[in-house]
């Protein structure tokens, strides 16, 4: 689980930003304000665990396409201070907390799109060290405090990464204690993990979705998000996951109930977003590919693209909610697109029984109608701060981060000018 991301010379991010993190995070604000930064530059660790990338940050690859390292570094930073800094904070897999700043650099080749770690340093539960790049090796230091004993226990040695969020570590070490200042040192090996980020524990969902296809074709590489990085590989997954259940209670049933088969389960969440009555339809026929079909109340067996387009547009983001498990990250981008304001509000209750399902999920939007859907379910019992929503903005080419606090009854305590006010301006100016 993330509980908050800072960004320091990253695009737009001139100076240092942090944005919090909760069970359900929204990130709101006009366009080309730095929101999508904030989600690809979490894309780039999760691309670059997936290539054991060793020391280098992949800033393009197949979960996101940032260019070059001269194409994301902020333009302000001088020639001789061309570095930006990433930090996440929040839970590993293994229920370790950490705190972690990256600070990356040029890679030796201008042309390749990467940017190569010069320094990290961490908090991971009572420890804390820092990795430093010296030439073609990294240096590592370590000062663990030990509460039982009354002692620290220092760490030092050479560090290797596997990817920017795991390294291998050749280390030499001593103890002190308040009696003996040394002890005799030792030599062993370890490893750290550090990123709460793990590729298989992350869906991804991005704006632009792939249009319905008549035969969609089989994944022929393991790389990129599970559903394809435009929702191409939606049908695949779904025929693999349609004999597993789902813990996301469906529309109508009570919230402890033990959820459903993923296919009745998207059936059911498709059928009350768009408020009728589908059944999707699922095969692979002669193992050439795979076909979906849907049948509506008016026919039987329609492929997607016969009938309305934000129902093939909102299936994949169904689908990575529902074949999601606890614990696992959905980043979901522009979930409105296509959708009548209904069924955006509709879809809102699907992203918050994930997140009382023990799942996180950061939505990127434009939709003043998820937010107020947001706002209705703290109102009606989600905690207050289990919904983290952010408004980005731009001054003077840099961006600016406001979070909007709410209260128990759901009120934001306050609002930003240019926060979904467009319509009031309208309604003023009819008035007028």
């Amino acid at each position: 689980m993330l509980r908050s991301v800072t960004l320091e010379g990253f695009r737009s991010f001139e100076q240092t930003t942090g944005v919090r993190f909760a069970p359900l995070t929204i990130l709101a604000g006009p366009n080309n304000a730095g929101k999508s930064s904030v989600i690809q530059a979490l894309l780039a660790f999760v691309q670059s665990e997936q290539a054991s990338s060793g020391d280098a940050l992949l800033l393009s690859g197949a979960w996101c396409d940032l260019g070059r390292f001269d194409e994301v570094v902020n333009a302000s930073r001088p020639l001789d201070q061309r570095r930006f800094a990433i930090g996440i904070s929040g839970e590993t897999s293994s229920g370790r907390s950490t705190d972690t700043l990256w600070e990356a650099g040029p890679p030796e080749d201008a042309s390749l799109a990467s940017a190569l770690i010069q320094k990290v340093e961490y908090c991971l539960d009572k420890a804390t060290g820092q990795l430093l790049r010296e030439s073609d090796r990294f240096s590592w230091t370590e000062e663990l405090l030990d509460v039982e004993q009354q002692r620290h226990i220092e760490r030092s040695g050479r560090a290797f990464f596997t990817h920017p969020g795991l390294v291998d570590l050749l280390e030499q070490g001593s103890l002190r204690t308040p009696d003996q200042p040394s002890l005799p040192r030792y030599r062993s090996k370890a490893t750290i993990h550090f990123s709460p980020l793990e590729a298989s524990r992350t869906q991804y969902v991005g704006p632009f979705r792939s249009p319905p296809q008549p035969l969609y074709t089989p994944r022929t590489s393991p790389a990129g998000p599970p559903l394809g990085r435009y929702g191409e590989h939606t049908a695949e997954l779904l025929f693999r996951h349609r004999a597993q259940r789902t813990d996301i209670t469906v529309p109508g049933q009570p919230r402890e109930d033990a959820g459903a088969p993923i296919m009745s389960a998207v059936n059911a969440w498709w059928s009350y977003i768009f408020d009728g009555s589908f059944a999707l339809q699922i095969d692979a026929p002669a193992r050439l590919g795979f076909t979906l079909s849907i049948d509506t109340p008016s026919a039987e067996r329609l492929w997607l693209g016969q009938v309305g387009l934000g129902l093939s547009q909102a299936l994949p983001i169904v689908t990575a909610c529902l074949v999601s498990r606890p614990g696992d990250l959905l980043v979901i981008e522009t979930p409105e697109a296509h959708l009548h304001p209904g069924a955006q509000h509709r879809l809102t209750s699907l992203f918050t029984e994930l997140a009382r399902k023990g799942r996180q999920v950061v939505i990127e939007t434009h939709s003043e109608h998820l937010v107020t859907a947001a706002q209705i379910a703290v109102k009606e019992g989600l905690p207050p701060d289990d919904v983290a929503i952010s408004f980005f903005s731009q001054e003077d080419g840099r961006t600016v981060v406001q979070e909007i606090e709410l209260s128990p009854h759901g009120r934001a305590l306050r609002w930003p000018p240019g926060f979904f006010d467009q319509a009031a301006v309208d309604l003023a100016e009819l008035l007028r």
